[in-house]
């Protein structure tokens, strides 16, 4: 009787993340439909807006630069304010439909407090995990609903190259994962083994959702599906690279990206042609 082949701790890692990756897509898209559905969000469809998001990210990328290097500690007050607003949205978007708006808020308030104190008291990974989450579940599903598809095609596509730039060849993005992973903050995915913390940046995670529902609003549910799994594809590609080349910080929007586009070209076409 042959052997079962056993799951390395790479390859359990790499299906942790590809997993979470799944959640937050599928979560994502269930949260921007129920927003894209709301009369009084409007798609922002001008091609500015993808322009003057990405002019903003930089802004703020600035900003945390300058406190890693003056006020580190201010770090801490930056995590708890953006996981505060972030699941706030998560669980108020999440409870629409179900029970009245005013106990929405009242309940998404206090569920967010919930999550923002349980990194003050229980500093750790899982608590971590949970709040990049629901944080990007959050933000994704209203930022992908708010925006057209050129303007988010536009944003994803400036914040590619921008990720390429930040990692290779200013690599101040390598300094920000440095002192995020040192204070264990929730900007970062993390899943945990013997010899090494792997970290998931929260912007791989969250722009593929910001695409995937600003298809979902424009193109349908189907060639958001096709999107998701292109993104998904590539990651497992990607992964697979990335495992050979230990030791080496690498950007992973960039195949996610690619993986996206292709998904949503295939779908498009495959529409036009059947």
């Amino acid at each position: 009787m042959a052997k079962q082949k056993k799951i390395s701790p790479g390859q359990k890692v790499v299906l942790a993340l590809l997993g979470l990756f799944l959640v937050v897509q599928a979560f994502g898209l269930y949260l921007g439909s129920k927003l894209i559905a709301l009369p009084e969000i409007e798609p922002m469809t001008e091609a500015v807006w993808g322009a003057g998001i990405f002019l903003y990210i930089l802004i703020a990328t600035a900003f945390v630069l300058l406190i890693i290097k003056y006020w580190k500690n201010f770090l801490k007050v930056m995590e708890l304010l953006a996981i505060f607003v972030s699941t706030e949205i998560f669980f108020e978007v999440l409870l629409l439909g179900f029970v009245p708006e005013s106990t929405a808020f009242i309940v998404a308030l206090t569920l967010a407090l919930a999550i923002t104190a349980s990194r003050v008291f229980w500093k750790n990974i899982l608590t971590q995990n949970v709040a990049i989450l629901l944080s990007i579940i959050g933000v994704g599903a209203l930022l992908g609903a708010q925006l057209g598809f050129l303007p988010a095609i536009i944003l994803l596509g400036l914040l590619t190259v921008y990720d390429v730039i930040a990692v290779f060849k200013t690599k101040h993005m390598v300094t920000m994962a440095k002192e995020i992973t040192k204070q264990q903050l929730a900007f970062t995915l993390a899943i945990p083994t013997k010899k090494h913390t792997f970290q998931l940046g929260g912007g791989d995670l969250v722009m593929p959702l910001v695409f995937s529902v600003a298809v979902l609003r424009e193109f349908g549910l189907v060639t958001a599906l096709s999107t998701v799994t292109g993104s998904m594809l590539c990651l497992i590609l990607f992964f697979a690279w990335l495992f050979k080349r230990p030791g080496r910080a690498y950007p992973a929007l960039p195949p996610v990206t690619l993986g996206a586009i292709i998904g949503w070209s295939i779908a498009v076409l495959a529409g036009v042609v059947f």
